[in-house]
């Protein structure tokens, strides 16, 4: 039986063929969907292809499956998966992320005009993308990330003046972070956590390297995080690491970006998002362990009331039933 043939309805099953562009283990929460898909409706059966894996691509046949989920992915290869389903009718969720025009060898213009649905994390995206897609882009939040590690159950009320303060993010985050690090007062500890290659491009600060397994652990090591978003690529910027943050009832400093401070002045908190000088005043009204315990009390429920992993799995579920009414996915795999 092929897609085509029977309309979706909510008791029936949904093969799911998922293909990221990098491993659970990549310092990404939006990498993460081995954490995502599971928590859909048990109706779709994602099955989820090695990353960058051609042999596994060419080895799975769309026709089999109900909806094909593609995640940043935009490689001649992959372009070329998303092309043979759509003529055998089964719909394309092309999740694009933040990242648009920074990955090589990619076309996701293409695979935005290809695509039965796009989903992205941020209002901004969703405006510049627009003109690119043949429906208006979904606007899909990062979940909290590894929100069921056991590492969160040692997070500790804040105790004394703030002693330690870190930042995390990719090489380009972190860039973005060096002129805010660099005005923590000196006698504090500083630390940053990412790629294992970011040394270089962080001079004076101590690199942590990124590990999944780790990742929670070291964060809860810090008193505040200092996250910024540079000037130029602000607007389009999302708030999975402030969420990130927010998660573990840590405050956090950060920079004045739209998508920081809208989250922000949601809490009365839009004093944390501050220019490098302003850093050593933020601080030091953080210095209060009653002051930090409280902010971290009302981000930790802010981030769990919007953006717990159940929540996240429904916002994509929505789209997921969407695309497949509209293509008439029913049950498949039968060939």
């Amino acid at each position: 039986m092929r897609p085509s043939s029977i309309l979706t309805k909510t008791s029936e099953k949904v093969r799911l063929l998922a293909v990221p562009i990098a491993g659970r283990d990549t310092a990404s929460a939006r990498l993460r969907l081995h954490d995502l898909l599971p928590q859909l409706p048990s109706r779709y059966e994602p099955t989820i292809l090695a990353p960058r894996d051609d042999e596994d691509l060419r080895a799975h046949d769309p026709r089999d499956f109900g909806v094909v989920y593609i995640q940043k992915e935009a490689r001649p290869e992959v372009l070329d998966l998303a092309r043979r389903a759509v003529v055998a009718g089964v719909p394309v969720v092309y999740d694009i992320d933040d990242d648009f025009g920074t990955w090589p060898d990619m076309d996701e213009e293409a695979m935005c005009r290809l695509a039965t649905a796009v989903t992205v994390d941020s209002a901004g995206r969703a405006a510049a993308l627009k003109a690119l897609t043949g429906t208006a882009p979904v606007v899909l939040p990062c979940m909290i990330d590894l929100a069921c590690d056991p590492a969160r159950q040692r997070r500790h009320k804040p105790v004394g003046e703030v002693t330690t303060v870190a930042s995390f993010g990719n090489l380009v985050s972190l860039r973005n972070t060096l002129s805010y690090m660099a005005a923590v007062p000196g006698d504090m500890n500083t630390f940053v956590i990412g790629p294992t290659d970011a040394g270089d491009e962080v001079p004076g600060l101590r690199l942590v390297p990124f590990t999944v397994e780790a990742f929670v652990t070291d964060l809860l090591s810090a008193d505040v995080f200092i996250l910024a978003h540079g000037q130029k690529e602000a607007p389009l910027k999302d708030n999975n690491r402030l969420i990130m943050a927010m998660s573990l009832g840590v405050p956090c400093l950060v920079s004045p970006s739209a998508a920081y401070v809208d989250v922000l002045a949601e809490l009365d908190l839009e004093w944390l998002a501050c220019q490098p000088d302003e850093v050593p005043d933020r601080l030091n009204r953080l210095a209060d362990p009653k002051t930090r315990a409280e902010i971290g009390r009302i981000c930790s429920a802010y981030a769990w009331t919007h953006y717990r992993p159940l929540l996240c799995a429904q916002r994509l579920t929505d789209v997921l039933d969407r695309v497949s009414t509209v293509s008439g996915v029913g049950e498949v795999g039968a060939r």
